[in-house]
C-alpha cells in the first residue's frame, strides 16, 4: 500500500497516527446520517481502531483492508476511502468526508484515485458499494464513477444490509498482481 498524489491532493495509507487529526473530521453527527455508526468517542478510541486497520489485514489473513487518509493541499485531512479485499477479484469499497468539503469534487478525485489503485496495483476486477437509499449524494458519487445499481442478490461476498441499494463496477483493465 502506497501514497497516492494528485495536484490537489494526497491518499495517506491509514496509520494509528492520523486519529487526531481524523477526530474532528469524522465527529460531524450528518456524516452518520446515512451510514450505520456515531462519531468516534474519544481521540483514544479511534486511535485504538486505526491500530487495527493498520494491520492491513483481517485477523484470518482472507481480507485485505486498504484505508486511506484525503489530505488535500491545505494540509487538512477531510475523509478517508476505504476497500476491504476479498479472496479473488472483488472489493467492497466506502468513503466518508467531511461535511464542509461535499459538493467540491473533493470525493469524486479521491474517490477515482483510490479505484485506480485498487484495479492496477490490487487487481482488484469488480467494486461493490452500499448505500442507504435516502442518500442522494453517495449515490450520484457512486453513478458518477461509473457504479451501476444491481440487485442485492448479485453482491458475492454476504448479504447486504436490508434496504440499502448495491452498487457494482466492473473494472475490465484490472489485472491481478503476482502474489497476491
Amino acid at each position: 500500500m502506497r501514497l497516492i498524489e494528485s495536484p490537489a491532493m494526497r491518499l495517506e495509507p491509514l496509520v494509528a497516527a492520523h486519529a487526531e487529526e481524523m477526530f474532528e473530521t469524522l465527529s460531524s453527527p450528518a456524516i452518520y446520517d446515512y451510514m450505520p455508526g456515531a462519531p468516534p468517542p474519544s481521540v483514544a478510541a479511534l486511535r485504538k481502531r486505526y491500530e487495527r486497520l493498520e494491520m492491513r489485514r483481517s485477523g484470518d489473513g482472507t481480507q485485505l483492508w486498504l484505508n486511506w487518509i484525503v489530505r488535500i493541499l491545505s494540509g487538512r485531512c477531510v475523509g478517508f476511502v476505504q476497500a476491504t479485499i476479498h479472496p479473488g477479484t472483488t472489493a467492497d469499497f466506502a468513503f466518508a468526508f467531511a461535511p464542509e468539503y461535499w459538493g467540491r469534487g473533493i470525493a469524486f478525485e479521491a474517490c477515482r484515485m483510490a479505484l485506480g489503485e485498487l484495479a492496477g496495483q490490487f487487481g482488484v476486477g469488480k467494486f461493490f458499494a452500499t448505500v442507504d437509499p435516502r442518500n442522494r449524494r453517495s449515490t450520484r458519487l457512486l453513478e458518477r464513477l461509473g457504479f451501476s445499481n444491481v440487485p442485492p442478490e448479485n453482491y458475492p461476498n454476504g448479504d447486504v444490509v436490508p434496504d440499502d441499494r448495491l452498487f457494482a463496477l466492473i473494472d475490465t483493465t484490472a489485472s491481478r498482481p503476482e502474489g497476491l
